[in-house]
C-alpha cells in the first residue's frame, strides 16, 4: 500500500467554510471561532422558520463582525435561508450545492458543532440532529464536502 510519490504542494487554497447555526450561543461561538482558524471565507448559515429578521441577524454586527474586524481578520458571513415545511437540511444542502457550483475548484468544509455529554443515553438523545447532518452530507459522495465535527462538552 506504500507508495513512493511525494506530497503534491501546489493550488493550496484554503476551503469554503459553513457553519449551521441555531441561534447564538457558546456552540456556535466556539464553532464559528473554530471555522475562522480554518479559513478566512466562513459563511454561518442560520435557516429560520419565520419571515421576521431573527435575533442573530440584528445582533450579528456587534456580536461577530466588530470583534472579528477589530482583530484585523475578515468576519464571517451570515446567510439566513427561510426553512420551508417538511424540509430538515434541505435549504442548507441546497445552499452548500450552490456554493459548489460557483466555486467548482474550492473544498467546502461543514463544521458540525456537537454536544458531548458525559452519558451515552444524554448524548444519543440530544445530538440526533447533528448525527443526521453528517450522514446525510457524507452519504452524498461528494469528494470536495469535508465534514468536520467540533465537540462542546457541558462543561466547557
Amino acid at each position: 500500500m506504500g507508495s513512493t510519490q511525494p506530497l503534491e504542494v501546489s493550488d493550496l487554497q484554503a476551503p469554503i467554510v459553513i457553519v449551521p447555526i441555531k441561534n447564538w450561543d457558546s456552540i456556535a461561538r466556539k464553532a464559528l471561532r473554530f471555522a475562522m482558524k480554518l479559513s478566512p471565507d466562513v459563511h454561518a448559515v442560520h435557516v429560520q422558520a419565520s419571515e421576521s429578521t431573527s435575533d442573530l441577524e440584528v445582533n450579528w454586527d456587534a456580536l461577530v463582525v466588530q470583534p472579528a474586524l477589530a482583530a484585523h481578520r475578515i468576519a464571517p458571513k451570515l446567510i439566513e435561508l427561510p426553512l420551508p415545511h417538511c424540509s430538515l437540511f434541505g435549504p442548507l444542502l441546497g445552499y452548500i450545492s450552490g456554493l459548489e457550483q460557483r466555486f467548482p475548484n474550492r473544498q467546502i468544509a461543514v463544521i458540525v458543532p456537537e454536544l458531548v455529554e458525559h452519558k451515552a443515553f444524554h448524548y444519543l438523545l440530544h445530538n440526533q440532529r447533528a448525527t443526521l447532518l453528517k450522514a446525510v452530507l457524507l452519504f452524498r459522495n461528494d469528494r470536495r464536502i469535508v465534514v468536520v465535527n467540533v465537540p462542546w462538552y457541558l462543561d466547557d
